[in-house]
Order: C-alpha cells, then sequence, then structure tokens
C-alpha cells in the first residue's frame, strides 16, 4: 500500500512541477503546499490533518514571487513531498515547516537540473525546423522536455516516501518533548514571516484602513476568511468608484466599430488570408498551456512560443515546407514573459505572419524586435497583478479556508485561478490579434491593469488583516497567583485588543522585511526566540 501512495505522491510532485498546463499550473504549483494538503489527505486518508498541514506550511511561501525563471524555493518539493512526510510521521502540522522548506531548498537542484538540461531539446527543435518538421518541434516541447523533470522529480520524491518515511517516523517518535514543543512554537511564528512578506507586496498608505478592517472583523467578530473576502471585493469595487475620477471601465479602447468589421469583410472579399476563429483558439491554447513546459536557461520559453505558432504556421502556408521551416525557426529565439497578460504577444505575433502571408513587408528581424521590446513589459505588469495581486489574494481566501478544515480553500483556489488564467489570457490574445502593435497601447490606456491592481489591493490588504487575526496562533499562557485570584495575562491582552501578540509579531516581521532582512536570517531569530521562550512558557 505503501509503495502505491509514494507513487501517486511522486507522479503529483513531478505534474505540479513541471507537466501540468500553465493556467492550472500557477494553482497546483504556486499552491502546492496547500493544493498537496488536500491531495495527500484524501489519499492518506486523514483530510483534515492534511489541510491542516499544507495550510500552515503554505504560510511561508503566500509572500514569495519567482520572477524572470528564478525560484527562492522549489514549491513541488516543499509541498506534495513535504507535506507527505510530515503526515506519514505524524508529526504536528506546524512542524511541517521544519520538514517542508529544506525540501523546497533542495529541490532549487532538480529546478536548476531541468533549466539547464532541457536545452538538449532546444537544439533538437532546431534539427526538425530546419527540414520544416512541426510535430517534432512539438514532440520537442510535449513529451521530450518531460524526461529530465522525471528523473529529478518523480524517481527521488518516490523513494524519499518509500524508504524515508518510517526512519522519519521513528524519528520523531524519540524526540524530546521539549524539542517538539520549540519546533511548534518556531513553526507558529514562522506565518508572521509569509504575511509580511506578503504586505511588502500588497502596501500602500492608501489601503491601510482595509487592513485595520479585515483585521478587526476576524479578532472582534470572528467571522471566516470567506465573509471578510467578499466584504473585501465589495469595498474593493467601492474604492475604485470613490476614487477614480473617470469610473469604472476597464474595457475602454477596446470596441470594435463597424470600421473593423468593414476591414475585414474587403479583405476576405479580396481574397487575401485570414486565420480561422479555430485556429487562434488553438494557438492560445497552446501557449496558455505549454508555453513554458519545456522551460530553460538557453532559451526560456522560445520553445513554447514557437509551438504556439504551428497551427498559425500550417494554416497560413500549408504544404510550403519551406516557408514553415522560415517560420520555426524565427519563432525558435529566445523569449520570456508572464504567461497571462504576455498572451498579448504571440496574437500579435499571428497578426504579423498572417500579414506576411498577404505580401506585407514584414521580414524577421521585426517580428523579434517587436517580441522582445514587448516581453519585458507585458512580463512586469503579468508578474504584479498575476503573482503580487491575483495569487496572493486566492492563496490568503484558500489558507483561511483550509486553516478551518474546509477543503473548499484549496478547490476554490484551482477553479478561480483557472478562471483567471485562461479568461485574461484569452482576452489578450484576441487583443493582440485584433489590434496588433498597438494592442499594448491600448490595453494600458483603458486603465484595465491600474483598476484591477487598485481593486484587487483593497480586497488583498482586508484579507490580510483576517489572517494576521486568524493563522498566527500565539498566545501568553502565564498566570498569576493573587489573594484576589488568578490572573491570566492572555486575558488582560484581550481586554486591550484581541490578537494583540499575533500582530505584534506581524508588525515586527514586516519591519525587517521593509528593512531588508533576508527571509533565512527572520526564520533563524524565530528559531532562537523559541528556543529562549518556549521553556519559560511565556509563548505557545
Amino acid at each position: 500500500m505503501l509503495a502505491l501512495q509514494a507513487l501517486i505522491i511522486a507522479l503529483c510532485t513531478w505534474y505540479a512541477a513541471t507537466a501540468c498546463p500553465m493556467w492550472l499550473r500557477w494553482s497546483v504549483y504556486f499552491g502546492a503546499p496547500l493544493v498537496a494538503g488536500l491531495v495527500n489527505g484524501l489519499l492518506l486518508g486523514n483530510l483534515t490533518y492534511g489541510l491542516a498541514v499544507g495550510s500552515n506550511v503554505m504560510m511561508a511561501y503566500i509572500g514569495m514571487v519567482a520572477i524572470g525563471g528564478s525560484l527562492p524555493s522549489d514549491y513541488a518539493l516543499a509541498g506534495y513531498l513535504g507535506v507527505a512526510m510530515t503526515m506519514l510521521a505524524g508529526a504536528d502540522p506546524s512542524v511541517g515547516l521544519t520538514i517542508a522548506v529544506p525540501l523546497g531548498l533542495l529541490g532549487l537542484l532538480s529546478f536548476n537540473v531541468k533549466m539547464s538540461l532541457n536545452s538538449v531539446w532546444v537544439h533538437k527543435a532546431d534539427k526538425f525546423a530546419e527540414q520544416g518538421n512541426a510535430h517534432g518541434v512539438v514532440a520537442m516541447n510535449l513529451f521530450a522536455s518531460q524526461i529530465f523533470p522525471f528523473i529529478t522529480y518523480a524517481i527521488p520524491s518516490f523513494l524519499c516516501v518509500l524508504f524515508g518515511s518510517s526512519a522519519l517516523e521513528s524519528l520523531m517518535a524519540v524526540i524530546p518533548s521539549q524539542v517538539t514543543s520549540i519546533l511548534s512554537l518556531a513553526g507558529h511564528l514562522i506565518p508572521a514571516l509569509g504575511l509580511a512578506m506578503l504586505m511588502s507586496v500588497l502596501f500602500k498608505a492608501s489601503l491601510l484602513p482595509f487592513f485595520a478592517i479585515g483585521f478587526a472583523l476576524a479578532a472582534y467578530l470572528q467571522l471566516g476568511t470567506m465573509p471578510i473576502a467578499i466584504i473585501g471585493a465589495a469595498a474593493g469595487v467601492l474604492h475604485l468608484i470613490y476614487t477614480s475620477k473617470e469610473g469604472v471601465n476597464v474595457f475602454e479602447g477596446f470596441s470594435f466599430g463597424p470600421e473593423e468589421v468593414s476591414d475585414i469583410a474587403d479583405e476576405a472579399a479580396a481574397g487575401q488570408k485570414r486565420l480561422s476563429k479555430r485556429t487562434l483558439r488553438k494557438s492560445w491554447f497552446i501557449w496558455q498551456s505549454w508555453g513554458q513546459i519545456c522551460y530553460n536557461y538557453e532559451r526560456m520559453m522560445g520553445l513554447g512560443f514557437c509551438h504556439c505558432m504551428v497551427p498559425v504556421l500550417e494554416e497560413l502556408y500549408g504544404d510550403d515546407r519551406e516557408a514553415i521551416a522560415a517560420g520555426l525557426k524565427r519563432h525558435l529565439a529566445y523569449f520570456n514573459t508572464e504567461n497571462t497578460w504576455g498572451s498579448i504577444i504571440p496574437g500579435i505575433t499571428a497578426a504579423m505572419e498572417e500579414e506576411r502571408a498577404n505580401g506585407a513587408d514584414i521580414d524577421d528581424d521585426m517580428e523579434n524586435n517587436l517580441k522582445t521590446a514587448l516581453m519585458g513589459p507585458m512580463a512586469g505588469i503579468g508578474d504584479s497583478v498575476t503573482q503580487s495581486l491575483v495569487k496572493v489574494v486566492l492563496l490568503s481566501i484558500a489558507i483561511g479556508l483550509a486553516s478551518q478544515g474546509s477543503a473548499l480553500g484549496p478547490i476554490l483556489l484551482i477553479v478561480l485561478f483557472s478562471i483567471y488564467a485562461l479568461g485574461v489570457g484569452y482576452f489578450c490574445y484576441n487583443a493582440g490579434y485584433r489590434f496588433g502593435k498597438n494592442a499594448v497601447t491600448k490595453l494600458l490606456a483603458g486603465g484595465l491593469v491600474k483598476q484591477l491592481t487598485e481593486g484587487l489591493g483593497a480586497m488583498g490588504m482586508m484579507v490580510l488583516g483576517c489572517l494576521v487575526a486568524t493563522v498566527i496562533p500565539i498566545t501568553c499562557p502565564l498566570t498569576f497567583e493573587l489573594a484576589t485570584g488568578t490572573i491570566e495575562i492572555q486575558t488582560i491582552l484581550d481586554t486591550i485588543l484581541p490578537k494583540l501578540l499575533p500582530l505584534i509579531s506581524f508588525l515586527i516581521t514586516y519591519h525587517f522585511i521593509k528593512k531588508g532582512t533576508k527571509p533565512t536570517t527572520i526564520i533563524i531569530a524565530m528559531f532562537v526566540i523559541a528556543i529562549i521562550l518556549s521553556p519559560l512558557g511565556i509563548l505557545s
């Protein structure tokens, strides 16, 4: 039975880390510990325990952002393998961090091996491109790219669960209770680090009242994450309405008037080549799903970009192998951006390929220069909105629900993130195709990015306030016996402000994050504090 469980956990680790479609990967990879809590909870027969471990481990990663292909930790190994090992060892959920975080750091070796060795398949794709063999290029992107990740993710995970879980369980059984108490206290302090990193991403002075409202609703009224998230969404909309002079009109500049419809009809009447809606949808879906599956240090997303252009080239050039070969070669160049908002670039490129097939004076340099010029700005927009706002807001809601034992948390994360990624990606791809080189200007002029950022920021700050009050479970158990009775310090603190100690720990941690202190240094400091205070009984 353990061998089967080890195999499923290993496959989940590999799939989440590298093989699943990118629109789904946003949730199952960046939310790996949380989703792993659901998966392992079901697999190992204890859903409540799995959700508790997953939500605790997730707190260390909630504010981490991966920029330009660099990762602070490997979320898949920290999540799927770390949560599984914690559960199999029967450790306290708060101790899961001490198991998962080292695995996540070791997992960077797997990530770097994948990023380095996947360049082999890009060079194989170059040879297929020379022959005009589009199927060979696709095979390199979809299938060959998974050979090295399977070796570095699935196999080690399988062996760790199969042979390491019993050893870890035996180790946890002989650890003295004093050490377990220290690890537990450190595990309860570390969520303050994740929330402080999240605050550094969301912080804007004008949004601080939303943080205070979220904290007060959770601390005084004991409202859960979901009702506070709903209130936060409404508050975000109201914030936009009353702070925007132009009002909320995110699609301004994106209307398709009679002139554009007339132009399309004229082109069709003139017998010019037009890409079908089916081909455009196929190209978009390939990009949205497999644009980053063969991620590598040499070309980054270049092979994935070329893959999404295959349907476009095949429809425009038919049996002209020479023209298809030329197209494959020009799109195998270095490329790197953010997948959702960056979908505007393959949309623009599809429009340029269409113009080129109809005789327009467009050469390889023009296409590649445009892609190069746009990939940085669109990555900046995408990372700031997708990773720094949408991801953390949805994770915050999901963690709050999962920490209360609700499987709705990770399920909601997967569903809502998929809707967001697919919706934004489809909109941006079609905007790129319709408006060509002017698409980015129209996108920014429409105010979509700014308004989305403001609204999500308000909602995120309110949820953040709620999490500070609910997921940093530290109290002061000190009591004093007097002639008049027993005085409990925690009761006195609660009369001053409920959840005062979690708030203080969060603010102190945020102060050091803002000063530039490294997260690893703060984690070490938290372990030192736990070693000092746990035996004294000052914090629990």
